[in-house]
């Protein structure tokens, strides 16, 4: 059924109209009336309860009427709450909008609203009934006190933000303050400490860490300016450092800060120390690089590369002038100190350089290992080893290299004639060169090696042997044989005729040229034939049973059987292949230029056309001359481990075991052990 509104917005389902009683269509007669009479009664009777219902459904309509009413005027009242409250909050937003951009000023806000509410007029309450219209009242003033409460909140955000610019501001300038020359920071940071008034108006809770933070940050920033005034004091680096850590400014830095402060001030200290170190190193090194004059080409100090490198001639200058007349001064402090630890090692002597990894490893023996000697042990042992590989592939050079000479000097080798006319700067620098090595170098570098080997190549031997002649004369014995070195692995023979070089044979030609022939000869598979048919490896055993057990150095035992072998393929080319033991003998007298005896059991070269008469007389003579008291400088040696004097160890000499340490000259045994000096060093007795 359908519903109509009723009052206090409730509804109520519709009744049906009631009407009055119907009475039936009949005719009425005599016999009726009183029956009917009576009916009548009744039915009148019935109309007036019908007739008062009616009255009273009227009644009750009127009053769900007028409580409809009433619930509309609510409703229409409640509207008009609802309006006003969206009209107050728009309002109240858009002031509070104009409050935080600055059009109105907070405090001008209340004032604003008001103005603004007035204009919005007074409710009209007109026909509404009083609670409706008390209620209505109530509504319209919640909603302007709700909009009261949205202005008084954007006042106080304005005012906080107020407040915290001006709290922002007065730290700002106090920092700008600190941030003047000769500011006063402790007064300053009791300014920021005061400021609690309007600081916890504008943080609340907030402000006590933030008021800390900013003097702490001040300290911090003043405490790095003072950091970055005393970097080049170590003494003021030292004493800010105290004050952080201990002394006044202890409690004034977060950690965090105390602990960057001092990272600065330790980088500060190890730079200025570095510094420091580099000019008292700088001052050092040029007061330390001073070289004798007669080592001219000892003046070459090395930098601090592993390698080395020659100094500027400007600053070499600078230090022989400062230097000049000065002694040498410990081979210059060691070269300042090894220019800092191995950077002048690479150009001391190849001994110094094995002598300084001999002594870290004594260090490491005696201490254990430390990361420390590890990397100088490191560093040594690069350096010895660069200076070892170079010397091997290309001596000379080795040496510019290190500035032990300042230039390799032209040389003519078109002819063999004008390499012994060119070569006379050349040895010299060879021999500074051999000087730094410990050994003879070749005055050749490698590239002028090989081009003396092609040079010579194209020579038959008999001219190819004048040739070697020629140039080992002009060079010498000891870098003959270093040249021989250095072109053996490129040609043996080459290397075996230069190793000879100034030997000759009883017919007065040079053993080189038997060389190179069998050399020859043996390339093109000369057949050696004798009255036995002896093959090629029955003369090699032959040879190899004159020579073994006469070199104790297995290196020249292999270069004597080797030479032996030419010569005595030379000779056979010579006598068409063919070959005598007194050939052999020969070739092996050629090979070591002498001959070999047997003494106290053993064989020993000893100098060609000698006897063993000869020889014990040359060692008697040996005992009696002063070469073995030179040997030992402190008139001492040290024989099978006992020291002795020198004078009475040369006495000895005759008798003693010697082994071969080169044409004429031998090495003393004692106990299985050769005799030294005092520093260690073989003592060599010459027979010629």
């Amino acid at each position: 059924m359908a519903r109509i509104p009723m009052g206090n917005f409730g509804n109520r389902v519709a009744a049906p109209v009631v009407q009055g009683p119907q009475l039936p269509a009949m005719a009425f007669g005599a016999d009726v009336a009183g029956p009917l009479a009576q009916g009548l009664e009744v039915a009148a009777q019935s109309f007036g309860v019908e007739e008062q219902k009616r009255e009273q459904e009227a009644k009750r309509l009127e009053r769900e009427r007028k409580q409809e009413d009433e619930a509309l005027t609510r409703a229409k009242a409640a509207n008009a709450v609802l309006d006003r409250e969206i009209a107050v909050k728009t309002l109240a937003a858009e002031i509070s909008q104009q409050v935080e951009a600055g059009d109105i000023h907070y405090n001008d806000a209340p004032k604003e609203f008001k103005k603004r509410i007035a204009d919005l007029g007074t409710p009209n309450m007109a026909g509404m009934d009083p609670v409706t219209a008390e209620n209505f009242s109530k509504g319209v003033k919640r909603a302007d006190f709700s909009g009261e409460g949205i202005i008084h909140g954007a006042m106080s955000k304005a005012r906080l933000a107020d407040f915290r610019a001006q709290t922002d501001n007065i730290l700002d300038k106090l920092g700008k303050q600190a941030s003047l020359p000769g500011a006063d920071h402790a007064a300053i940071n009791a300014q920021a400490d005061g400021l609690d008034e309007v600081g916890k108006r504008a943080y609340g809770a907030g402000w006590a860490k933030k008021k800390l933070d900013w003097i702490a940050g001040n300290w911090d920033a003043h405490l790095k300016q003072q950091a970055m005034t005393v970097r080049d004091d170590l003494k003021g680096i030292k004493a800010l450092e105290e004050a952080i850590t201990t002394g006044p400014y202890a409690d004034k830095l977060h950690s965090n800060n105390r602990n960057t402060i001092i990272s600065m001030l330790t980088g500060y200290r190890t730079a200025k120390i570095q510094r420091d170190e580099a000019v008292a190193n700088k001052v050092q090194r040029e007061q330390e690089r001073v070289l004798k004059r007669a080592e001219a080409e000892f003046n070459t100090f090395q930098s601090l590369a592993d390698k080395g490198t020659i100094l500027a001639p400007e600053y070499i200058n600078r230090v022989v002038q400062m230097t000049a007349g000065t002694p040498y001064q410990q081979g210059i402090k060691m070269l300042a100190q090894q220019a800092q630890e191995t950077g002048g090692l690479a150009s001391q002597p190849v001994v110094a350089q094995e002598a300084m990894l001999t002594q870290v490893d004594t260090l490491i023996a005696q201490r254990g290992r430390t990361p420390e000697l590890d990397k100088r042990r490191e560093q040594i042992q690069k350096v010895l080893s660069g200076s070892q590989a170079d010397l091997k592939a290309n001596g000379l050079r080795a040496g510019l290299e290190r500035g032990v000479i300042k230039d390799m000097a032209p040389l003519d080798i078109s002819t063999p004639e004008a390499f012994a006319s060119s070569v006379a700067i050349r040895l010299t620098q060879a021999e500074q060169v051999s000087q730094w090595a410990g050994k003879p170098v070749s005055p050749l570098d490698a590239r002028e090696a090989e081009q003396v080997r092609g040079m010579l190549d194209a020579l038959p031997p008999k001219q190819k042997s004048q040739a070697v002649s020629t140039i080992a004369g002009a060079v010498g014995p000891k870098l003959a044989g270093a040249l021989a070195e250095q072109v053996e692995k490129q040609d043996k023979p080459l290397a075996l005729a230069f190793a000879t070089a100034g030997s000759s044979t009883t017919a007065g030609r040079y053993t080189s040229e038997l060389i190179l022939k069998g050399a020859a000869a043996k390339k093109d598979g000369l057949p050696i034939k004798d009255k036995f048919g002896k093959s090629r490896s029955a003369l090699e055993w032959e040879i190899a049973g004159h020579l073994d057990g006469a070199f104790p150095d297995e290196r020249a035992l292999k270069a004597a059987k080797e030479s032996a072998n030419l010569i005595a393929f030379g000779l056979a080319a010579e006598a068409k292949g063919s070959l005598s033991d007194d050939d052999i003998e020969a070739a092996v007298s050629l090979a070591i230029d002498g001959t070999i005896i047997k003494r106290n059991g053993k064989k020993l070269p000893i100098p060609p056309g000698w006897s063993e008469d000869d020889f014990a007389r040359g060692l008697r003579n040996a005992s009696k001359g002063s070469d073995i008291q030179k040997q030992a400088p402190d008139g001492k040696v040290r024989a099978g481990g006992v020291e002795m004097s020198a004078a009475d160890f040369a006495a000895t000499v005759p008798g003693q075991e010697l082994i071969y340490a080169g044409p004429g000259r031998y090495a003393v045994i004692v106990k299985g052990r050769p005799v030294t000096n005092s520093a260690g060093k073989p003592i060599i007795v010459g027979v010629r």
